[in-house]
């Protein structure tokens, strides 16, 4: 990982500034008195291209020198191990500098005597890796000095995959840091159509087209806890499989899996769908919403191929069908149903649910292999006839409909959110929620553009299964179809390591069809930390998920409670651990926790969101639904933790693949939390033993780093680190 730092060489400094910028203490055991504030990254700018593997990047970083003084310092920028570094070239306010490649060894040097002198942890996380060095004077007080980095990288290709970085953990000052204005912008151009783009560490923006791509993102604060990593995939396969491992020897490993289709798909490839539209038109949908609803189901029946088949069904005290069965998608038959939803459809009457549901699924065709989905938007409770929820599902689960796919969309927050989320979770579907300030017809119209072209339907995978190997516990537990344009993304764990097989199979033009892919499990290989958080994520929405549609399970919950403390991830039975070491742990040096903060999960607290876990209808219901939704499908690995002001991360540190919390003034690892491990060893912090441990396991450098008394489980040791007293 390419970390940059500022080091400032200022005679007689203090040692207790904590940053990216270090005072230079001089060799003496007379500690300075005066103290510095630490310099800060007022705004930084990050432009990247990547072309056929090569990529060259270039950052300016705009630092602030809070401080009376003009400080000399120096520039240092630490390279990822093994990387391989072409041109680069740095410049001060416009001005090109010397610079000096230092080697590990000489940056390893440098890095141990500034943690010395400054009795600070922060740059043990950079030990191992080559460093650029460059001398900046004069930093002036209370001015502003630009820097600006360009360098050239050969990026590698790994199971259909090329990986690319950017080291944010050391543009600020340290975890719990954030820059003031940041941007990222990114172009890639390869030599086949480029089919995923996608980061499992931030939230980006995405455009695609053909051969080349742009991804994107910024904002103000941007937290520095963790670097940029970015995927991308150019196989020209029809469907492509780009596999994601990470192991520690002699453990379970976790795995992300991701399906893509190629870029360009021939009509024939585009499987044929039946499709009934269901649309509320009960008394509360009068006025905007019915409008909108309408305009909304006006672009579905747009987006229909010709070789589909539809049908709407409209309800309020009685259903409604347009037709007494499917119809051909035809131009004509299209046209004349834009006209029936313009002139015929009006809000009006109570909400009879059930019996537009059974409507669709009885005009469902007998021995069909085409997906049938039914597209529900309703803003209500069912009033008329069966209203009971249990009796309404089940009716639908008797149907015993295969190939059926639905998709529940909820307006508003007065409606059944769990009996809504039922239907799409065990009909291989989805949900989707709109506030009443929200347009419908946008909201809507995005959900039709993902699942307008079906290109393999049906999925089934064969993992490999042999004595010297095995899958377990991935997620999703059922497989989506695989659209035009979209991708789907498995996690899941392994036992063992290898090379083997993985079949992929399911239905493109009418036709069954399989993949072939050989994918490697490895022993060992730590570089993809994201991924065992990721897969928790999402194995953590799916339980919560259970809970709040089937009821509190005992072995669920404590499940949820283990996962939740190792990685470090708020839910509603967790929630209160966050705010205890807040309002307990914390030094109280700043204001209160709010008591918005302090409510924990998703802002509602414990109680509240346990109110929300069992609510079925209202705000709190369909908010816990969407949450848990969004875990369920995470495609990053990290979300802000709780509070508007990140007051958890004060108490949580999340580092590579472990997770750290603050106890008693010591950063405990979450494995060696509650656990009698018989393997200690004390360790006095800045002692000879100390810089020993480091230089036989430098990987530990980067949690070392977060402060100086931690508990550390390495190698089968829990290593105490401790200062002296």
């Amino acid at each position: 990982m390419k970390k940059s730092v500022i080091y400032l060489a200022v005679a007689l400094l203090s040692a207790t500034v904590y940053a990216r910028v270090i005072p230079n203490i001089p060799n003496t055991t007379i500690r300075p008195t005066i103290t510095l504030l630490p310099i800060q990254a007022k705004t930084h700018t990050v432009t990247t291209k990547i072309k056929n593997n090569i990529a060259i990047t270039t950052l300016e970083t705009e630092y602030y020198n809070p401080n009376n003084r003009v400080l000399e310092g120096t520039y240092l920028f630490a390279l990822p191990k093994g990387a391989s570094v072409g041109t680069f070239s740095l410049w001060i306010n416009g001005k090109e500098m010397p610079a000096e490649l230092l080697d590990a060894k000489k940056a390893e040097d440098l890095y141990v005597s500034i943690v010395r002198k400054m009795i600070d942890p922060a740059l043990l996380e950079f030990v191992g890796r080559e460093t650029f060095k460059m001398r900046i004077f004069p930093f002036p007080a209370r001015g502003s000095r630009k820097i600006k980095l360009t360098y050239q990288q050969v990026l590698s290709a790994d199971n259909n995959l090329v990986r690319y970085e950017y080291p944010l953990t050391a543009v600020g000052n340290g975890h719990n840091d954030t820059i003031q204005n940041f941007s990222c912008n990114i172009e890639i151009e390869a030599q086949n159509a480029i089919k995923s783009v996608f980061s499992p560490t931030h939230d980006i923006k995405i455009k695609k087209q053909g051969k080349t791509a742009s991804v994107s993102f910024s904002g103000n604060h941007i937290n520095t806890d963790r670097d940029f990593v970015l995927y991308m995939s150019n196989s020209n396969k029809r469907v492509d499989l780009s596999f994601i491992p990470f192991a520690k020897k002699g453990k379970k490993g976790h795995f992300l899996m991701m399906l893509s289709p190629k870029t360009k798909v021939d009509a024939s490839e585009i499987n044929a769908k039946d499709i009934v539209y269901i649309l509320d038109t009960s008394g509360s949908m009068v006025g905007d919403k019915m409008e909108q609803a309408k305009k909304a189901l006006q672009y579905c029946l747009h987006q229909l191929n010709g070789k589909d088949n539809f049908n709407i069904v409209s309800f309020s005290t009685e259903a409604t069908t347009y037709k007494d069965k499917l119809i051909s998608a035809s131009k004509s038959n299209v046209k004349q149903a834009l006209d029936y939803v313009d002139e015929e459809i009006f809000a009006r009457g109570g909400t009879n649910l059930d019996e537009a549901l059974t409507y669709a699924i009885d005009m469902a065709p007998k021995n069909s292999s085409r997906p049938y989905m039914i597209i529900l938007l309703t803003d209500g409770k069912p009033t008329i006839g069966v209203t009971n929820a249990e009796q309404i599902i089940k009716k639908v689960q008797k149907a015993n409909l295969s190939n059926l796919r639905l998709f529940s969309f909820g307006i508003g927050d007065q409606l059944n959110a769990k009996l809504l989320d039922r239907l799409a979770e065990e009909n291989n579907g989805t949900r989707e929620y709109v506030s009443a300030k929200e347009d419908i017809e946008i909201k809507i119209s995005n959900f039709v553009d993902k699942v307008s072209f079906p290109v393999l339907s049906d999925i089934k995978i064969q993992f490999p299964s042999v004595d010297d190997l095995r899958i377990t516990e991935v997620y999703p537990r059922k497989f989506p179809d695989l659209f035009k344009g979209s991708s789907i993304t498995l996690l899941g764990r392994f036992r063992g390591h290898g090379d083997q097989v993985i079949k992929v199979s399911g239905m493109i033009g009418g036709e069954n069809k399989e993949f072939v892919y050989e994918v490697s499990f490895p022993e060992e290989n730590t570089e993809n930390s994201h991924v065992p958080r990721l897969w928790a994520v999402r194995k953590v929405g799916f339980l919560l998920d259970q809970i709040r549609l089937h009821g509190e399970n005992d072995e669920l919950k404590k499940e949820v409670i283990r996962l939740a403390k190792k990685f470090g991830i708020v839910t509603p039975y967790t929630s209160y651990l966050v705010v205890e070491d807040e309002i307990n742990r914390v030094p109280t040096t700043t204001r209160p926790v709010p008591r918005r903060q302090r409510e924990g999960w998703f802002g509602r607290g414990n109680a509240g969101a346990d109110r929300a876990m069992k609510s079925e209808s209202g705000k709190d219901a369909v908010q816990a639904s969407q949450d848990i939704k969004e875990m369920k499908n995470a495609k990053t690995a990290y979300k802000k933790l709780s509070g508007k002001k990140g007051n958890a991360q004060k108490v949580i540190r999340r580092v590579d693949f472990k997770t750290f919390y603050l106890k008693n003034g010591v950063w405990c690892d979450s494995e060696t939390i509650n656990k009698d491990m018989s393997q200690k060893q004390r360790v006095v912090y800045l002692s000879d033993a100390y810089f020993a441990l480091l230089k036989k396991y430098p990987k530990i450098g980067k949690f070392l780093a977060i402060g100086k008394e931690i508990d550390l489980l390495w190698n089968d040791t829990v290593f105490e680190i401790r200062m002296k007293k």
